[in-house]
């Protein structure tokens, strides 16, 4: 058996599929599943926090926990407080300098697991202990265990020993373990660090210590995590490394150690920050498939989460995996480490399929424990709540009030040299699930009014789970009205372009000429009488929201629509009703058609014009039925001047947002003052401002604006204007090419110019120690 032997399934410059998909991009019946755990606080006001593991002390006593610190290094058991009247103490079992990760099994083989665990870390992995990375098991004394210390048995050691395993990894006689440290000496974060095997010994509570072999020196650097999972023969490892998600294991027929490549993990901070690839990993199973997903944190203490899915029905061995990132929290600190420190799969819900539980060390609002449920795993789609706001560096699952569903415990991350969260904490999370997923409403309602279509939407602050509604789609151009709450993300593409109705959307923009990245934000209303692209350049190909949340039109084109998109004849143009299934029969029965104009107006100048109306959609709030604006689209040919008018008699704020402009000239027109008087026969086209709007622009406020940025009125609340006109531009090259547009008409009470976040992009420079990592804040916070 030739151990020391490796062949490596990876091919040099092979990176999966990767895919962003914003995990709020869900619309389905998870709005009411509200996952509630029952907190229960078991020590606060500890020294330090790092460790927490579930743990049985014999086969009778309920399961309790094993907790320490890397400062204090008392070990400590905590007995289920669910079994008893009245708390008490935690139990020392064993106090050690500097003691890390710990693993179980029953070393003795009495029936009862001894606990396997690594000290003498060091300060740091960079100030690591070149002559600590101990590994001793710790043997259980059973119902004894507050009589004495547990004895210590060596097993071996390695400099900055990190995670261990312990199982069956080439054969089931005897136990193995796995030594995974994170570097391989002091101050040299660049060098490959050794992964060990120990085996058992054939006198194993009186050996000096377990023989070992390295069985790689060359291929991983900066291991943080790792899983152990069975093949059904022997136990296999999943390692989360710099070279981000590897399959390790022993092939019995070749007598090789294989690692086999999942991912590359996070590779966008590797300019920006020391780090790149992963650090946490686990498996979720869906259905009757084990191997469904893989969620993982990247890269090291990363602030990036992913989940890899198997694409193929192939065996897992044989699978091929897309990456889709999830979340991404907050930025890299001054050490390029982000918040994210553990993550574990389980079926909380009990549902046949495995949620996983994200562990945020901190700092707020980056702190506490998400839960993620899988929708559609097969594109990567999740919901996600929050469930605990304490820092957690790692978090335990076990039944703790065997009421046969899984809870959850956890410890806050304090750990001198990293990120010491305040008042560290250990507390149980105990699973309060309703028995049956209640009936969800969807945060957008739509019905039918008169002939158009009514939408009631939450105040964007107020939502509380993303949905998307597409509703109609114009010659491959669908338009959707899409929610997104506070702290959460939205994916965005080259073919997506977005106005905000209400709310503040940003993103980050690093594509300029300018030495630093830029951040973008954007209102429902840009710097009056500019325009400005509804387009998006994103980093990491998102947007994200703050505390306002977002409510917003998204236009998405379809692959094949190139940028010289083109209408010559209004009635060959394809209009289809995009609304889901869902909705009510009576709203698919809505028939979208472009409606020439002088059927709605005879007056002579429009006579035979070749302008169209498209009418219409009307947006109030669910709360109070307030009204936020009514949208309609139109359409004119080359050269039509479609109504130079002031609103005398409306009450509302209108801007244009431009969907084709087929002439590539047409826009808006207007007069400098709203005090300026316009005759038809005597002012002349000269007299007229112009404000050409390109395909997916928008225009700011044309209407007059009061100290307060607030619309003038009229003394019977109309809103004053200029004289102005969208005017179609002509273009030679075409007999005809229609200009077409979509206008919002806002409530004027609602149209406030927010001159703090204007809608033109303003620079912000982050200043960070690493060269800045750069991303979106994406929190989503369900209450």
């Amino acid at each position: 058996m030739h151990l020391n032997t490796l062949e490596t399934e990876r091919k040099p410059y092979q990176i999966p599929e990767i895919v962003v998909t914003s995990l709020s991009q869900l619309n389905t019946d998870y709005g009411s599943y509200s996952p509630t755990f029952e907190k229960k606080l078991i020590e606060e006001n500890r020294q330090d926090g790092y460790w927490i593991e579930a743990f049985q002390i014999d086969n009778q006593s309920p399961i309790g926990l094993v907790a320490y610190g890397l400062a204090s290094g008392e070990i400590k058991f905590y007995q289920n407080p669910s079994t008893t009247k009245e708390p008490e103490k935690a139990t020392l079992i064993q106090k050690l300098n500097g003691p890390v990760a710990m693993d179980q099994a029953d070393i003795t083989g009495n029936g009862i697991n001894d606990i396997i665990i690594c000290f003498q870390y060091g300060n740091t992995m960079l100030d690591s202990d070149p002559e600590g990375g101990k590994i001793i098991w710790l043997e259980n004394p059973g119902q004894s265990i507050v009589k004495n210390l547990w004895k210590m048995h060596y097993v071996g050691k390695s400099t900055a020993m990190h995670r261990l395993k312990v199982g069956h990894f080439t054969q089931t006689k005897r136990w193995e373990i796995l030594g995974l440290p994170i570097v391989s000496k002091p101050y040299d974060l660049l060098s490959a660090v050794p992964v060990l095997l120990f085996r058992q010994p054939d006198n194993v509570l009186n050996a000096t210590e377990w023989p070992y072999e390295i069985i790689n020196q060359q291929f991983f650097h900066l291991i943080h995590d790792a899983k152990r999972f069975n093949d059904g023969q022997l136990d296999n490892l999943l390692i989360a490394s710099s070279e981000g998600i590897n399959w390790l294991y022993f092939n019995q027929n070749l007598k090789q150690w294989i690692i086999k490549n999942i991912g590359d993990g996070e590779q966008e901070e590797k300019q920006q920050t020391t780090y790149y690839g992963s650090g946490g990993i686990d498996v979720g199973r869906v259905g009757n498939d084990s191997f469904a997903y893989m969620p993982a944190i990247e890269p090291f203490h990363g602030n990036v989460i992913s989940v890899y899915i198997n694409n193929t029905n192939n065996s897992s061995k044989q699978s091929q995996w897309n990456r889709y990132v999830l979340d991404i929290y907050g930025y890299p600190n001054e050490n390029g480490e982000g918040p994210a420190h553990h993550l574990v799969c389980a079926d909380f819900d009990k549902d046949g399929d495995d949620e996983f539980l994200v562990a945020l060390r901190g700092p707020y609002p980056n702190q506490g424990v998400y839960l993620y449920k899988s929708i559609d795993f097969s594109r990567g789609l999740f919901a996600k709540w929050k469930v605990s706001n304490d820092s957690a560096a790692r978090i335990a699952i076990a039944d703790f009030d065997n009421d046969t569903r899984l809870d959850f415990a956890t410890i806050s991350y304090n750990v001198p040299g990293y990120y010491r969260a305040e008042n560290p904490s250990i507390n149980i999370f105990y699973n309060r699930f309703a028995e049956k997923k209640p009936q969800v409403e969807k945060e957008i309602q739509v019905m039918k009014q008169n002939n158009d279509l009514l939408f009631k939407v939450p105040r964007p602050n107020k939502a509380l789970q993303y949905q998307e509604l597409p509703f109609i789609t114009i010659d491959g151009i669908t338009l959707s009205l899409e929610i997104v709450p506070p702290h959460s993300s939205r994916q965005v593409d080259k073919n997506t372009y977005i106005k905000v109705l209400s709310g503040i959307i940003m993103w980050t923009d690093s594509s300029t000429k300018s030495a630093q990245p830029i951040n973008h934000s954007r209102t429902f209303l840009c710097e009056p009488r500019t325009v400005a692209p509804l387009e998006i350049y994103s980093d990491n190909n998102r947007i994200a929201t703050g505390n306002e949340g977002a409510l917003l039109i998204v236009f998405k084109k379809g692959n094949n629509i190139n940028d010289t998109h083109r209408l010559d004849d209004m009635q060959k143009v394809i209009i289809e009703n995009s609304l889901p299934e869902y909705c009510s029969q009576e709203t698919h029965q809505l028939d979208f058609q472009f409606v020439r104009y002088d059927k709605y107006d005879s007056r002579p100048q429009f006579k035979d014009l070749e302008f169209y109306n498209l009418k219409g959609f009307r947006i109030n709030f669910a709360d109070d039925n307030e009204h936020l604006c009514y949208m309609q689209l139109w359409a004119a040919g080359q050269g039509v001047n479609a109504g130079v008018h002031n609103h005398a008699t409306d009450s509302f704020c209108e801007i244009h947002a431009c969907i084709i402009n087929g002439g590539g000239k047409g826009g808006m027109q207007y007069l400098n003052s709203s005090k300026e008087v316009y005759d038809p026969l005597t002012t002349p086209d000269s007299a007229f401002e112009k404000l050409v709007l390109p395909s997916f622009y928008e225009h700011g406020p044309l209407w007059d604006i009061d100290e307060q940025n607030k619309p003038v009125l009229r003394n019977d609340s109309t809103v004053v204007y200029p004289w102005h006109k969208w005017q179609s531009g002509i273009n030679g090259s075409f007999n005809q090419s229609f200009d077409v547009w979509i206008v919002f008409e806002f409530n004027s009470q609602l149209s406030i110019l927010d001159t703090a976040l204007p809608n033109k992009s303003k620079q912000r420079f982050i200043p960070n120690i690493l060269n800045t990592f750069v991303t979106m804040l994406v929190i989503y916070i369900f209450y």
